[in-house]
């Protein structure tokens, strides 16, 4: 009797607990939400936070590619810059050598350029793309910018070596372009060339043009070699002792011309 009171009255307990729990599921569900709130915010937080951080790797990744192919746009720009400007400069330089042409129809012209220096030495010689098929003598004369710069040296079918006015070697008649006075001109070295046999008697002074006399066979006078740089005389001496400033830097030197006389002409 006592066992079956015993469960009636935990069957009653259960059954009105679980009518209270029924009853109170709104709440219940209310307190579970506002304690799991904290927990689900900081969540949302934190994938935001990672689509943020995904978001800014990957835009990055992209501004890094752009910026790579930005990049190469530019130095591509670049280069056509510096291609237009060697452009201009070649313009510049072959108008140059057709202005000079002009002064000259007696003679027949041929444009070359520089390809290499001699090993032997360098400073006071140059290798150009000019040779015997293209009708090249030994003792033509060449020049760069308007100026005397050598004379064809040694000849080969397709290339020439040309002995600048610098070299030691080199010797040619010149004049005072001031007074047409005739003398010698000699190379010395780089930056400069004298002349020799300067009588004490000829008026030669610092700043003077020399220019090719034309005395010499095949070489068209006026073409200008440098300026006289000094003029020194001691009483007794036979001759004058003049220095000439040249501008020859083989480095710097692209395009030549070669000088020969013309067919029939003497």
């Amino acid at each position: 009797m006592k066992k079956k009171i015993l469960i009636f009255v935990v069957f009653t307990f259960v059954f009105l607990l679980g009518g209270t729990f029924i009853v109170r599921t709104g709440f219940v569900k209310g307190i579970a939400l506002d304690a799991s709130y904290p927990f689900l915010n900081s969540v949302s937080k934190i994938s935001d936070f990672l689509d943020y951080i995904f978001e800014l790797f990957t835009s990055k990744d992209q501004l890094i590619k752009k910026n790579t192919e930005l990049e190469k746009k530019v130095e591509l720009l670049k280069a056509q810059i510096i291609y237009l400007k060697r452009l201009e400069k070649e313009n510049l330089e072959l108008k140059k050598i057709v202005n000079f042409i002009k002064n000259y129809p007696e003679y027949s012209f041929k444009t070359g350029k520089v390809i290499g220096y001699s090993p032997d030495n360098w400073n006071n010689f140059i290798i150009i793309n000019l040779g015997k098929n293209d009708g090249l003598k030994v003792g033509d004369i060449v020049v760069s910018d308007g100026y005397l710069l050598g004379e064809v040296y040694q000849t080969g079918f397709n290339s020439s070596s040309v002995i600048l006015i610098s070299d030691k070697n080199f010797r040619i008649s010149v004049r005072c372009r001031k007074t047409r006075e005739t003398v010698f001109y000699q190379g010395k070295n780089q930056k400069e060339g004298k002349l020799i046999y300067v009588k004490p008697e000829q008026d030669i002074r610092i700043g003077d043009v020399i220019e090719t006399s034309g005395v010499d066979s095949g070489i068209p006078e006026g073409i200008p070699i440098g300026t006289v740089k000094s003029v020194s005389y001691e009483e007794g001496d036979f001759y004058k002792d003049v220095s000439v400033s040249i501008n020859v830097n083989p480095m710097k030197i692209e395009y030549v011309v070669v000088i020969s006389r013309k067919e029939g002409k003497k």
